[in-house]
């Protein structure tokens, strides 16, 4: 008898829902991933093509929880999709994760996403048990910076030519938390 995997859990935030993705959500995504400008700082480059944005969405709703886990970041008055969270390079069996999040440019500012991985950090360190998160983020990217420094993430060093998006290499700053670096949420 095979195992099953848990039910994808759906996250009460504020003003936000982090709930399974559906394929009514591909729209909106595609609008984040094809903006150039959203999509500077992301691990890939903008979509050039809606397929693109289809198979993220076909990705992200089936997920292998000890490793990797996407939720779908929606407004919690309407359902609207407004962005991403994710753990990911998950090691749930040695108590790790990386994050990742992307809010749509339109949603941006308003603490939506402050809220959103705030809870995902609750998740990780309460219902999954995990000791460690990280988050690798440009050194460009000064909101993404300041969005984890509020939630009690430090910058533990530079990993130069870490990722290669198209045929550029960027460099990422490593930020960390420990599950016993203090309350999760905006300071």
């Amino acid at each position: 008898m095979g195992r099953t995997k848990p039910e994808h859990p759906v996250l009460e935030a504020g003003p936000v829902r982090l709930r399974p993705f559906r394929a009514a959500d591909v729209d909106r995504l595609h609008e984040a991933m094809s903006d150039k400008v959203a999509m500077r700082f992301w691990d890939t480059a903008a979509h050039a093509r809606r397929i693109e944005s289809e198979r993220v969405v076909k990705r992200s709703i089936p997920s292998t929880p000890e490793y990797w886990r996407v939720w779908a970041v929606a407004d919690a008055a309407d359902d609207s999709w407004l962005g991403l969270v994710n753990y990911h390079d998950g090691h749930v069996r040695n108590r790790r994760a990386t994050i990742g999040y992307l809010l749509h440019p339109g949603w941006q500012g308003r603490g939506l996403a402050t809220a959103a991985v705030g809870a995902l950090v609750a998740h990780c360190f309460g219902a999954l048990g995990l000791h460690r998160l990280q988050a690798e983020i440009h050194p460009d990217n000064v909101a993404s910076r300041a969005l984890a420094e509020r939630l009690g993430f430090r910058c533990e060093g530079l990993m130069r030519g870490r990722l290669r998006v198209g045929e550029a290499w960027r460099d990422s700053l490593l930020y960390a938390r420990l599950s016993g670096d203090g309350v999760v949420g905006a300071k």
